[in-house]
């Protein structure tokens, strides 16, 4: 995959998202408006209980829940086909009292790495389930999302391993949902494409600690605020304990970094990192 392929799928999907704006602006609609405590780049899902820093067309960069709201992440012990996964989140969030636009992150797993147009295509019926739901603002995606090839015990079809909403708070602090970060420059070029060599695999992780890192800074966060890390790989990273790379991050490795054998979703990328921020994690027997 070259650069400008990459980067040819996110000018589409980009057209796409922006091809949905007048229907975003409908009447009963959360406003797209910053909040006045907050930067003007953030945009308020007042629904829904959560500022959100745009990112793209299919996900955004993350979101910050209002004052006395905090994120809630659910993870499904039995994993759901996509088309059953929105059914299963609108009911679930019908039951605990939460208006479906509180849904503000999803995890994915998908069968392998997708080429060009099997992701365009991937994505089409997932952001017409986001616009029915109130979800999309000007173009851009209200909801954060990860979506990952896992290497060993793939699923059959892409499926929902967990998601992300917002609550009333349980207690003081701060909690937050990010979208997970790939080997992939904001311009759609690979990180080392086509290298797993020791330089490049070092360079494809650093890549991810520095974007997320700047995620965090920007919704006034920090390492510090993160419960939980998650690193996708499957060639070897040397040196991913040292100071240059995770080991860098201090007291936060406390806190837990589970290792998965996989890749990110589009053909070429090798490291996907994640940091969650959930205040309540719960296991559902689905």
């Amino acid at each position: 995959m070259t650069r400008s392929d990459v980067g040819r799928y996110l000018y589409d999907s980009s057209l796409r998202s922006h091809a949905m704006s007048e229907e975003s602006r409908r009447p009963g609609r959360s406003p797209v408006t910053s909040h006045p405590t907050e930067a003007a780049s953030l945009i308020n899902n007042e629904t829904g209980g959560y500022r959100i820093l745009p990112g793209g067309g299919a996900y955004c960069t993350g979101i910050i829940p209002h004052h006395a709201f905090e994120v809630v992440r659910v993870q499904l012990r039995n994993w759901l086909p996509l088309d059953q996964a929105y059914l299963f989140i609108d009911a679930y969030l019908k039951a605990v009292g939460r208006p479906v636009q509180a849904f503000c992150g999803i995890e994915m797993r998908v069968p392998a790495p997708l080429s060009l147009d099997d992701w365009s295509s991937f994505n089409v019926p997932y952001l017409e389930q986001l616009d029915k739901w109130g979800l999309i603002y000007e173009g851009y995606s209200g909801v954060c999302r990860s979506n990952i090839a896992l290497a060993v015990h793939a699923p059959k079809v892409a499926s929902m391993c967990a998601f992300s909403y917002t609550a009333p708070a349980s207690a003081n602090g701060r909690s937050f949902c990010l979208s997970g970060t790939a080997d992939v420059d904001a311009i759609g070029k690979i990180v080392a494409p086509g290298d797993v060599s020791t330089d490049a695999m070092r360079k494809r992780a650093r890549y991810t600690i520095d974007v997320i890192g700047q995620n965090l800074d920007k919704l006034g966060l920090s390492w510090s605020h993160a419960n939980q890390l998650a690193i996708f790989h499957v060639a070897n990273i040397p040196d991913l304990w040292g100071p240059s790379l995770l080991g860098g991050l201090g007291e936060t490795l406390r806190q837990g970094v589970i290792v998965y054998r996989a890749r990110p979703p589009i053909a070429g990328g090798e490291v996907e990192l994640e940091a969650r921020g959930a205040r309540q994690d719960t296991i559902v027997s689905n």
